[in-house]
């Protein structure tokens, strides 16, 4: 008898000390999973704002195509000018010189859209810059969908460390040692899933852990 209740003794010690461990442990956990909320809650802004920086420069590139359209018929509208110029006479010579300012000018700016992309507001840097905007975008819905599971996952271990505690405790309470066999092996899934998470991310998310 008095062995058996050396044993009882040592045991709800035992469950003592673990619930003690999953308690800060579950802290610990609940503590990060916030900290990766806060964390995707900024990454959805920044997401937002790249998502809305390449909506303003594809509008511009689609506006200066448009703008390049036009300004293609006035040129055409005014070469047309200058030949009937031409052909009518000399003494309008003097209506002449602004309609080659204008298309001078006009065929400068077409000039422009037409230059490469290290030319800002030419068509080929004004895609590039939505390309670039939409690529960082992406990327950032991959990391938040990363850090969605990592919180997933925090959440879980919470939950299980948890209802092992409570068990443990309801065991440790009562003195009912059926109680507390499920403690521990909930508890202990719960600190494995834990370790696994931290230590090799990949195999339970399928990633690297981000930081936090």
């Amino acid at each position: 008898m008095h062995a058996s209740n050396n044993h009882l003794t040592k045991f709800f010690l035992i469950i003592s000390g673990f619930l003690i461990a999953i308690s800060i442990l579950a802290v610990y956990s609940t503590t990060v999973a916030t900290e990766y909320g806060a964390k995707k809650d900024d990454m959805q802004i920044m997401s937002m704002t790249h998502f809305l920086k390449s909506a303003d420069w594809l509008n511009d590139y689609e506006l200066q195509k448009l703008g390049e359209k036009v300004l293609q018929a006035q040129i055409n509208t005014l070469n047309i000018t200058l030949q009937n110029n031409n052909n009518i006479s000399t003494t309008i010579a003097a209506h002449k010189q602004p309609v080659y300012y204008s298309l001078t000018k006009y065929k400068s700016y077409i000039d422009m859209l037409h230059a490469d992309r290290s030319v800002d507001g030419s068509l080929a840097n004004l895609k590039y810059n939505a390309e670039i905007e939409n690529s960082t975008y992406e990327k950032s819905l991959a990391s938040i969908s990363e850090t969605s599971k990592f919180i997933t996952m925090y959440e879980l271990v919470t939950i299980l460390l948890i209802i092992g505690a409570g068990l443990c405790g309801i065991s440790e309470i009562t003195k009912n040692k059926i109680i507390g066999y499920p403690g521990f092996a909930v508890g202990t899934f719960g600190v494995i899933i834990l370790l696994l998470v931290i230590f090799v991310p990949s195999t339970v998310v399928g990633s690297q852990a981000p930081n936090h």
